[in-house]
């Protein structure tokens, strides 16, 4: 089916109905197309037997002549037109195979759409009747819990984005589990679509959090996800940091670099951006302050000294896997890490003089951090350092229960020093995320599936290489907090 619409998952009613309409239309033209071309063979074929015969007339007259060379002609090309037939009848066969073999598919297809289109108003007619989840909050009532009579469980994707899709399609390879469509639900002021499940209803999963029986979203994220807002509270885990604001140095000043200094590199990086986007990589403070811009808040960081490099002497950072999970008491968080991080590599050698992003920022995922020497002796740090956020977090309010269970897969930054002590440089909330589909040798299915399975345990699945980190207590949401919690 080169170059045609293959059938694709749907997520609305009004996209599944498009993409049926559109298979059908499709099946028509392609099966028309094939017709055409069937018959454009077989009408070759037809003539090159009209010249085949044609041929072996010419040839018997020729026979009968006393000339060998006029002989010797008509035989070959009885020879080429024979050959002729031959291949014509052979293509008109292949052509009428691949044209019956298209259509086929393409009913395949078709029989794929009108089946979810069928699963879709089953699933509607279900939570009609009330065969969804209970969900705590304004869209229900009660406690959250899970019905344990129910013969399905619903995800629905409603395009706020992240890994809310991803997610589903991971929920959905379950067998109790199925796809409730979404619908527009409204429009802002700067024409910003929101969706919910069709007929405002509750599901068992969604990114929309309002309608979600289980959160994606950890409220109280932009704790961890803010660099100054992180620092507030860990000082002691990440390297000293500096704030400048509006370009202007807030809180303690660094001294300036003398200018007979061995040279070391300085971070700018804006406090609410992840990923590198963000970091500029300078000579000293001052240089800091010039980049800087208004109306901005950056923090600012000297590199820590005595790095631990890679193996051709490339810098590098741990990339540590978390799943956080808040769960529906509002007050109980339970911390899991990977067992499986990842190492970023910087693509040159690393050098205190070279302040390009190749020498010092390191943002990509280069490969897997098990076959790492220093991989089992960090491991405990970095989990340690991660369960001393969350523990201060939750203590001090700044994560915020809700009365459903929340989760989010984190990862966190850390970089070794020579002498194996770790440093937390920032989290990162909706870290990257690779499918085998996608992805064959290096991919997170195992992750994520595992995290899925801590969150919502079905009898197929496992934790996989996730470690319970830390069980701790937190502030328990004021009522009030409940009931905005959407």
């Amino acid at each position: 089916m080169e170059g045609s619409v293959r059938y694709d998952r749907s997520w609305g009613i009004e996209e599944s109905l498009e993409q049926f309409q559109c298979l059908v239309r499709q099946h028509e033209l392609q099966s028309s197309v094939g017709q055409s071309h069937v018959a454009v063979r077989k009408l070759h074929r037809d003539f090159c037997t009209l010249n085949a015969m044609e041929m072996a007339r010419l040839a018997k007259a020729a026979l009968g002549s006393t000339d060998s060379q006029l002989k010797v002609k008509a035989l070959e090309q009885v020879k080429v037109a024979t050959q002729k037939l031959r291949n014509s009848m052979t293509l008109a066969d292949i052509k009428e195979l691949q044209s019956a073999e298209k259509v086929l598919q393409m009913e395949e297809e078709i029989r794929k759409c009108n089946a979810e289109m069928t699963t879709l108003r089953e699933s509607i007619e279900d939570l009609i009747k009330g065969g969804g989840p209970p969900i705590a909050g304004p869209v229900g009532s009660g406690k959250a819990e899970v019905g344990t009579n129910r013969k399905w469980f619903y995800c629905s994707d409603c395009h706020v984005g992240g890994h809310g899709r991803r997610f589903c399609r991971y929920l959905l390879k379950r067998p109790n589990w199925r796809i409730y469509p979404s619908e527009e639900w409204f429009q802002d002021r700067n024409g910003q679509v929101s969706h919910c499940p069709l007929g405002k209803q509750g599901v068992d999963f969604t990114d929309e959090t309002y309608f979600s029986r289980i959160c994606m979203h950890i409220k109280g994220r932009t704790w961890l996800e803010d660099k100054r807002k992180l620092y507030e509270f860990v000082p002691d885990l990440m390297p000293y940091t500096y704030v400048i604001q509006n370009r202007k140095w807030l809180g303690d000043v660094p001294e300036s670099v003398p200018a007979d200094a061995p040279p070391w590199p300085w971070f700018l990086k804006e406090t609410d951006r992840n990923w590198g986007t963000s970091v500029h990589c300078l000579s000293g403070p001052d240089e800091c302050l010039e980049n800087a811009k208004d109306d901005a808040t950056y923090v600012v960081q000297k590199h820590i000294p005595d790095p631990l490099l890679y193996t051709n002497g490339e810098k590098c950072h741990i990339k540590f896997y978390n799943l956080l999970v808040g769960l529906d008491d509002g007050v109980t968080w339970r911390l899991y890490t990977y067992r499986d991080g990842y190492l970023s590599i910087s693509p040159k050698a690393w050098s205190p003089d070279d302040l390009s992003k190749e020498c010092q920022v390191t943002i990509i995922r280069t490969k897997r951090i098990n076959d790492w020497p220093y991989w089992e002796k960090v491991y405990g740090k970095c989990q340690a350092g991660v369960a001393t956020v969350i523990k201060r977090a939750a203590e001090q309010g700044k994560l915020e229960g809700r009365n459903k269970i929340q989760f989010e897969i984190i990862s966190a930054d850390y970089i070794v020093t020579t002498n194996e002590d770790v440093y937390l440089l920032e989290f990162n909330t909706g870290p990257v995320l690779k499918d085998a589909e996608d992805s064959p040798d290096v991919h997170d299915a195992g992750m994520v599936d595992g995290a899925l399975h801590i969150v919502e345990p079905w009898e197929g699945g496992s934790p996989e290489l996730w470690d319970l980190a830390l069980e701790c207590k937190g502030v328990p949401p004021k009522p009030e907090q409940f009931a905005s919690d959407f």
